[in-house]
């Protein structure tokens, strides 16, 4: 509570979301903060609010930009924020005007509800919907993604990614106003020696991972990473000039979704979905979002099956695309997405040799942006963090020998 007092901006605008939903003499009634680690980029409020004449509530989630200058000089923090509410001011109001326009009657949900934004530096700030009051959980990360996770996220980038296509097709001026505005905040982490010395000390753990004489053909394949600069595959894999580009969630590891369950004494059955964090929104290939939530969050069962995902993915993307009253064989055919999966999958790889880590990563040992490290000092202090080594060692080795089995490393 103490914290968010502190903040005079982030309670006006608490003041303010409360009176245009109602709640004229507000009052707050709790207020929990996120863990370390889990606000990479800012903090996170989640606050109560009831009026105190009567018995009208409201839950938000605030989520606010870190203000410090040293911490804001480290990452792009600006940059994220304006891309999410970006996200929340244009795209996602033309998505839904677009859809409404061509006769759909049921929108279907897919991130929280956004209540009021500012992009004033250097307080940036989104007050959304408290998606934990209505009943959605984070999924713990120590864990695998199992088939019907799996099988709702792909369902829902396919109907996502969807909008898009059928956009550029109907009003390819628009797609390119409101691409226009998405900024490739990864291009902003290539001109950082840390991130690209952190992901060099990542491709020398995964390559410990894996044992001479039993996958020498991987050791070979994988051993381009650590004999190229980084930046070279990385700017490969995060390529706008495309066939096929979409408007991307961008960060899509299980954190950045939460779910909905149906539960009675002894079971608990997956109904729902949110997609959250949109300040990595980006243009590229569809395989980005679903090449790092698959890689960075499944296990050997799923990879196995990747065909059949992808066809689950491009049957929710078709059914989609025909209900807006176009044909999906001709924006996007089954066979451009196995190929591009073997072209940009290579990017969910990187991005997991970092996330399937940190995922492991005892919660006391993550490091936060606020902890008073210099930059500089950030690769030797991960290098040292305590994880579950074993988990990674047969998660990691997994995956690679996936990506050599699909020719895509």
């Amino acid at each position: 509570m103490e914290a968010l007092k502190a903040r005079a901006d982030l309670i006006s605008h608490i003041e303010t979301v409360s009176k245009e939903n109602g709640i004229n003499n507000y009052i707050i009634t709790d207020v929990q903060t996120n863990q370390k680690g889990e606000g990479y980029l800012g903090q996170i409020f989640l606050v109560s609010v009831k009026d105190a004449n009567n018995d009208k509530q409201l839950e938000i989630a605030v989520k606010a930009a870190f203000t410090d200058e040293k911490v804001r000089a480290m990452v792009p923090i600006r940059i994220s924020f304006l891309n999410e509410i970006y996200f929340y001011t244009n795209l996602l109001p033309t998505f839904q005007k677009f859809e409404k326009e061509r006769g759909q009657s049921t929108y279907v949900e897919f991130v929280p509800k956004c209540f009021n934004v500012s992009a004033k530096e250097p307080e940036e700030v989104l007050i959304l919907e408290n998606l934990k009051a209505s009943g959605f959980e984070m999924f713990d990360k120590k864990l695998v993604l199992d088939e019907d996770h799996v099988r709702l996220i792909f369902k829902t980038y396919g109907r996502y990614h969807g909008y898009s296509f059928v956009l550029r097709d109907q009003n390819p001026e628009e797609f390119e106003r409101l691409s226009k505005g998405c900024c490739n905040v990864y291009n902003e982490f290539l001109k950082n020696d840390f991130f690209i010395n952190h992901m060099g000390e990542l491709v020398k753990m995964a390559q410990g991972t894996l044992l001479p004489g039993e996958d020498d053909e991987v050791i070979e394949k994988f051993g381009k990473y650590g004999d190229i600069d980084l930046r070279d595959i990385f700017k490969d894999a995060i390529s706008e000039e495309m066939d096929y580009s979409v408007i991307l969630h961008g960060d899509c590891w299980s954190n950045n979704m939460m779910f909905k369950y149906e539960k009675s004494a002894n079971t608990k059955k997956l109904i729902d979905i949110r997609l959250i964090d949109f300040q990595v929104v980006r243009i590229g290939s569809p395989v980005c979002d679903l090449s790092y939530c698959l890689y960075s969050g499944a296990s050997k069962e799923i990879f196995d099956k990747l065909n059949d995902y992808l066809k689950i993915y491009y049957d929710s993307f078709a059914t989609f695309v025909k209900s807006m009253g176009n044909d999906p064989e001709k924006l996007f055919p089954f066979s451009a997405l196995k190929d591009q999966w073997k072209k940009y999958s290579r990017f969910g790889l990187i991005v997991s040799l970092a996330i399937i880590r940190m995922k492991l990563t005892n919660t006391e040992d993550i490091l936060d942006l606020t902890d008073n490290v210099e930059i500089d000092q950030m690769v030797d202090i991960m290098a040292k963090q305590k994880f579950d080594e074993e988990g990674y060692r047969k998660r990691m080795r997994e995956l690679l020998w996936h990506m050599c089995e699909l020719d895509a490393l």
